[in-house]
């Protein structure tokens, strides 16, 4: 685990714990889908925040600006990055924090590979069928298209492969013949 990620690991979960203490889960999911967006989306933006030989004080205007109506709580988290020189974490806080309320949700996130593109009915039929088989309560379903699969699914959950391809289940034939 790389050192960079441990930091933005231990902020992440001591923001989640500030957002549960106060009950600003939805809250702060809502606002920083924002902020992360901003960030991701506006190249400037985020070299801006993130230049060395930017003030703290003009970066915390810049976020004030930016982000008019943020919860106070939020706004002194960013404003403390700030402060520490933590600004360029603030997209893997993010991230963490996010993954840190699906965890706490019982969601997680699946890729789907398939031939052709799967219905609304189709996804959430496959969510309702693994979730229950991860224990979560809930999947969320990245449908990727995949041409050589031949047939079928394939789903990554985390660290687990189940694949149902019609290219696996030849290879598997295929290995079955040559013994």
């Amino acid at each position: 685990m790389s050192k960079d990620f441990e930091v933005a690991n231990r902020y992440a979960v001591a923001l989640f714990e500030v957002a549960k203490d106060e009950q600003l889960i939805d809250q702060f999911d809502t606002e920083l889908a924002i902020v992360k967006e901003a960030i991701e989306q506006n190249n400037d933006f985020r070299t801006l925040v993130e230049n060395p030989t930017i003030t703290v004080e003009a970066k915390k205007n810049m976020i004030v600006t930016v982000f008019t109506g943020l919860t106070p709580v939020l706004q002194d988290f960013i404003f403390l990055l700030i402060d520490r020189g933590r600004e360029d974490y603030l997209a893997v806080i993010i991230d963490r924090y996010l993954n840190k309320v699906k965890e706490a949700r019982g969601i997680a996130d699946a890729d789907v590979y398939s031939v052709i593109p799967l219905s609304e009915a189709e996804q959430a039929e496959l969510s309702k069928a693994f979730a229950a088989k991860m224990s979560k309560n809930e999947l969320t379903i990245h449908n990727h298209i995949d041409p050589s699969l031949l047939g079928g699914v394939r789903v990554v959950i985390g660290n687990r492969i189940y694949d149902g391809s019609l290219k696996s289940k030849l290879r598997d034939l295929e290995r079955q013949i040559k013994l």
